[in-house]
């Protein structure tokens, strides 16, 4: 993991939690979803990982969210993280697969900064 860039993407992150903001407040489920989504890809893989939380509405948005934190990045054409995966076996790449946990801990880190609600 690289720290530096994990701090460059907080920013960017908190602008993109922002999204989530209903009534002043960030429902604390999607601060379950973004803490589960690092284990979930050691254990089960990433791009499974990517397919379970995409078929899920609420948890798609996190993948929504981390995608679009590191999409400039890694110069991604396509709509969805899960077609980016699946695009060239990307998912087997293991600087993608790291950046992409990058992006979930920024957003893990960013997500603090908002209420939650219950």
């Amino acid at each position: 993991m690289n720290k530096k860039h994990i701090d460059k993407l907080i920013p960017k992150a908190m602008q993109e939690l922002s999204t989530l903001v209903k009534d002043g407040t960030i429902d604390k489920v999607y601060q379950g979803y973004l803490a589960s989504f690092g284990a979930t890809v050691i254990q089960s893989g990433l791009l499974q990982t990517v397919m379970f939380y995409s078929a899920d509405k609420n948890k798609n948005k996190v993948i929504k969210i981390m995608y679009e934190l590191i999409k400039e990045e890694l110069k991604a054409t396509q709509p969805t993280m899960k077609e980016f995966l699946l695009t060239d076996n990307n998912y087997k790449n293991y600087a993608i697969k790291n950046k992409i946990l990058e992006a979930n801990i920024a957003c893990k880190l960013s997500i603090r900064t908002f209420e939650l609600q219950e």
